[in-house]
């Protein structure tokens, strides 16, 4: 596939997932779907799927907090995973790119939402003034959400394309010990984010399953599909349990 149409086609799925991110919420904007889509775009789906499962840990905690605006996953994923299918690298180049970039997202959104947004809304308050609902629409949703365009397809298109003939000398001028230190902070992005995750585990006869997971994971060395598996087992028993206890108590 020609370069051009896939920075088109990478740019067109991004600004879909930011539509998708403001209203259906079907979650197509997270790192874990954003990643193989954009691989499958570019020819390489086992590298898309590869980034797009270690940047999800990277912001899996990474939610708003009141008017904070976080780093943004969807944009960031989407450039990575590009470089790094054109530049031949691995995840650790793919986190060394996603980092930086999820602070340019979180300035484009920061700037959507309080600048962009607060236009649009003024101009539908007035639209709403004079019975105008054709105005309404297209000051409430239409407009906003072509802006997704702009701010986030843009980038992701200007960074496809181009980074096609310069990514292998950006590579090499960034040095090694560079990359390694940004992987190794991605890395401890997603600790924290699980380290957030676990804390909201407030009931403590529900940690047995947490390290029973562990165990499998660490001594037995069960891939995370065996983990997932092993879940659905304990849920079913659990609940099964619970009913039988219910009944008996009855």
């Amino acid at each position: 596939m020609d370069i051009l149409l896939q920075a088109v086609l990478v740019a067109f799925f991004v600004t879909i997932a930011f539509i998708d991110s403001h209203t259906l919420q079907t979650h197509i904007f997270r790192p874990i779907f954003t990643g193989p889509v954009v691989g499958l775009i570019m020819g390489d789906v086992t590298t898309g799927l590869a980034v797009g499962v270690t940047i999800e840990l990277m912001f899996l905690a990474v939610i708003f907090v009141g008017t904070a605006t976080p780093p943004d996953p969807t944009l960031s994923t989407a450039i990575a995973t590009g470089i790094a299918i054109l530049g031949g690298g691995g995840t650790e180049l793919a986190v060394a790119t996603a980092l930086p970039v999820s602070f340019i997202g979180q300035i484009a959104t920061t700037f959507q939402n309080s600048v962009i947004n607060i236009f649009f809304m003024h101009r539908a308050e007035r639209a709403i003034a004079n019975l105008n609902t054709r105005g309404l629409v297209l000051n409430n949703t239409v407009y906003p959400m072509l802006m997704n365009s702009v701010l986030y397809g843009i980038p992701a298109f200007l960074a496809v394309y181009f980074g096609a003939d310069f990514v292998k000398g950006i590579i090499e001028a960034i040095p090694e010990k560079l990359i390694t230190g940004l992987a190794v902070g991605g890395g401890l992005i997603g600790a924290v984010g699980f380290a957030l995750l676990l804390s909201t585990i407030q009931v403590k006869k529900f940690w047995p399953f947490l390290f029973l997971g562990f165990l499998f994971a660490s001594y037995l060395k069960i891939n995370m599909i065996g983990i997932a598996l092993l879940g659905v087992i304990c849920v079913a028993l659990y609940y099964y349990l619970k009913i039988d206890e219910q009944n008996s108590n009855a």
